[in-house]
């Protein structure tokens, strides 16, 4: 028997692990072949990061060695096909998945790429090696006499009937040897996505494709009985069908039943608004869902020409963000730095004109990666938008620092444009981190919106000056963003997260490192915050109030219960803005008591459930359920 081996690593985040949902499902298809299965073995995945020996001694004797490669394990993927060709020069390496590219081949140890979807594709390179012949194997570029060969490109019409690889068994084995493991899944319901982002390589194919209700139900059940916490929807716009109702009915009773799956983290349509709607009211009722996704990517609309996308309209997105913040479930919104069309000042104003639209509880900001498949990424794109890209090491957000890295993996990110120079760029990374933690993560949410609402200052004003005071301040908010800009502007080191071992050997985001930092010395950074907002000339008493709930209200480590007195009825007030109905403030006398659910006892943890898992949900501030008002 011929021995076939998967390698599909990724990255541990805190002792949780992905199971390797790619490879899996290619061995489940291959699996149901019969002229494979008389000729073929599969052995072990590779699974886990660990040191390059250790995973080559687990490989023996092998005739083909399959890798799933994404942007944070291409260079361990060669690093480690390379030591696998040495050892058995026989051997046939192929690469397949988001990041293989047919220049790959330039490697002398690689012998086939793959391209786009692996389950039927493999099968028949599998049979094809076998037959001695793979010349008529669709979608594949391989090595021949020393020539290139590409093949046709094709995509699956059908995929109803493929195999599970949870049912079948698949990780059966993986589940069983590593009962420390904390594993995570994937749940795929279909395939297609019928948008043109430029910026994207999600699948291959424009046409939605589905798999059997049967099937999903039946794999919903598996991450049930096998208890999987965090579960990603892998559908490229979940809650697009009717069906997909269905399937989140099944998630919760799947969860009411046995408590698993905790998490179930889909990417929701955008233009579905009350399927949506009525999925994410059905997760959070039992507390699946982190929040329902709003992404705009830019607000720019050159950008949005430039990529391909169309939004929702401005009025669409603020009528949408009063139902949701009506029914207490809570909205993130995504936005890309760095696409093409977008300026310095185009981008700042976008983020602040969420806020203007009721966006208040989770707006991130992530940096326009190159991804080789997509068609942004392309030479013809990249000239006509002079777009300038620069490889850096790549962000372990949320996992262990990355102390004695074997091998290192890299990131291609647009650092300028046409549009946007360096100086931009960097500009625009800190008024970002300063939104996200000052406003987003809600340390000054309260003082914002109340300036915009009495005094008519704007979101974008009142933002611009805070940046401006803490750039020039020498105190601590100096130094944080200031240390920030350095690694901006040295960014060819790439090193863009925050690490401070207080708060868990995991690593941040600078406005989630900005906002531990401040929340866990709030009596000292305090000041610093007051001698900036007595400027706006608020009234003693009233602002001393304000300060107040600002203070009860933001989620501090080892808060117990806490009451306030307040003249005027702040609680309301606020309330009343974020469901899009503003009421003058009242002068009525009010007892707040917040009490937390949960307190926690170290700053790690507290880290971890309300900034790491939390900030979507907007866990930084104490919300219903938490808040008493008398």
């Amino acid at each position: 028997m011929k021995k076939v081996y998967f390698v599909q690593v990724g990255f541990e985040f805190d002792g949780s692990v992905y199971l390797p949902y790619a490879v899996g499902t290619i061995i489940a298809y291959c699996r149901s072949v019969n002229k494979i299965n008389e000729e073929y073995e599969f052995s072990d995945i590779i699974f886990r990061r660990e040191k390059l020996q250790t995973a080559l001694d687990k490989i023996s004797e092998p005739s083909v060695v399959g890798f799933s490669c994404s942007v944070w394990n291409m260079e361990y993927n060669k690093a480690l096909a390379r030591l696998v060709k040495e050892k058995y020069p026989q051997c046939f390496i192929v690469f397949g998945g988001h990041s293989a590219v047919a220049e790959n081949l330039s490697e002398e140890y690689i012998d086939c790429v793959m391209l786009g979807e692996g389950e039927e594709t493999f099968a028949q390179l599998l049979k094809g090696l076998s037959d001695g012949d793979i010349s008529d194997v669709d979608n594949i570029v391989y090595k021949n006499n020393g020539a290139i060969v590409a093949t046709e490109r094709s995509c699956a019409r059908n995929i109803e009937n493929y195999p599970s690889a949870y049912l079948t068994g698949v990780f059966d084995k993986i589940v069983s040897e590593n009962p420390e493991a904390d594993f995570l899944a994937v749940l795929e319901t279909n395939r297609g996505c019928p948008y043109t982002c430029s910026y994207c390589d999600w699948c291959s194919d424009k046409k939605m494709r589905f798999f059997s209700m049967e099937k999903v139900l039946a794999e919903i059940e598996w991450l049930s009985q096998n208890k999987i916490a965090y579960c990603f929807g892998a559908d490229s716009n979940f809650g697009m069908f009717e069906r997909d109702y269905d399937i989140a009915l099944a998630l919760v009773e799947a969860k009411k039943n046995t408590g698993y799956p905790e998490v179930f983290r889909p990417c929701y349509e955008k233009n579905s608004a009350d399927r949506v709607f009525k999925i994410c009211s059905t997760l959070n009722s039992v507390g699946m869902d982190k929040g329902a996704t709003m992404a705009y990517q830019t607000l720019s609309e050159q950008a949005l020409k430039n990529i391909g996308r169309k939004n929702l309209t401005m009025e669409h997105f603020s009528s949408l963000m009063k139902k949701y913040n009506e029914a207490g479930i809570p909205t993130y919104s995504e936005l890309i730095l760095g696409l093409p069309g977008e300026t310095k000042e185009s981008f700042c104003r976008g983020i602040c004109r969420l806020f203007e639209n009721g966006q208040h509880n989770s707006v991130s900001v992530y940096h326009c990666e190159m991804l080789p498949n997509a068609e942004l990424s392309q030479k013809e794109s990249v000239e006509k938008h002079g777009i300038e890209t620069i490889k850096v090491a790549f962000n372990h957000i949320h996992s262990a620092a990355e102390k004695d890295e074997e091998v290192k993996e890299y990131s291609y990110l647009i650092r300028s444009t046409a549009t946007m120079s360096r100086e931009d760029w960097v500009y625009s990374n800190l008024f970002s981190v300063c939104v996200q933690c000052f406003h987003s993560l809600g340390i000054l949410r309260f003082f914002a919106m109340y300036l915009r609402n009495e005094k008519n200052i704007a979101y974008y004003d009142f933002y611009t000056a805070l940046l401006e005071y803490i750039l020039s301040s020498d105190g601590k908010l100096g130094i944080l963003w200031n240390g920030f800009k350095e690694k901006y502007e040295n960014s060819l080191e790439g090193d863009w997260n925050y690490y401070n071992e207080k708060f868990g050997d995991v690593t941040w985001f600078f406005e989630e490192g900005a906002f531990l930092e401040i929340v866990n010395e709030y009596g000292v950074y305090l000041p610093e915050l007051i001698a900036f907002l007595q400027k706006y000339d608020i009234e003693e008493s009233l602002f001393n109030e304000l300060l107040a709930y600002q203070r009860i209200i933001v989620r501090k480590p080892f808060d117990t219960e806490t009451e306030e007195e307040f003249d005027r009825d702040f609680y309301s007030y606020f309330n009343n803005i974020l469901k899009s109905k503003p009421e003058p403030l009242s002068e009525n006398k009010i007892r707040l008591t917040v009490s937390p659910k949960v307190r926690y006892q170290d700053l790690p943890s507290f880290a971890k459930e309300v900034v790491w898992f939390g900030r979507r949900r907007g866990a930084t501030i104490y919300g219903t359920g938490e808040v008493e008002k008398a």
